[in-house]
Parts: C-alpha cells; sequence; structure tokens
C-alpha cells in the first residue's frame, strides 16, 4: 500500500464528497419493501370484503 504525502492527503480531505449513488441491491432491498407492505394491505382489504360466513363454510 502505498503511503500518501501530506499535501495529496490535505487535497483529498478538501474536495467535496458526491452524494452516495443507490446501488442495485438498494434499489432491490426498496422494490422487495414495497412490495412486501402493499402485500400486506391488499391482504387487509381482501379480508375485510370477504363474507361473514366464509370461515363457517370452509371448517365443515
Amino acid at each position: 500500500m502505498a503511503k500518501i504525502k501530506p499535501r495529496a492527503l490535505l487535497a483529498q480531505s478538501k474536495q467535496k464528497k458526491s452524494p452516495t449513488k443507490i446501488g442495485p441491491t438498494m434499489i432491490a432491498y426498496i422494490v422487495l419493501g414495497v412490495l412486501a407492505v402493499s402485500s400486506l394491505y391488499a391482504y387487509k382489504y381482501w379480508m375485510s370484503k370477504a363474507p361473514a360466513g366464509a370461515e363457517s363454510v370452509a371448517g365443515n
């Protein structure tokens, strides 16, 4: 590993750092999170739409 000279180190520290770029893994995690949350809301929606006697019919 090469040693960094003090002037080069000072120049590096003065450079503005760009914002972190979103990588493909971060996009995949965001998509999976959105799918999980939306499926939860869809499940709640369909359970509230279900007929009142559906559970008793399946139990026979």
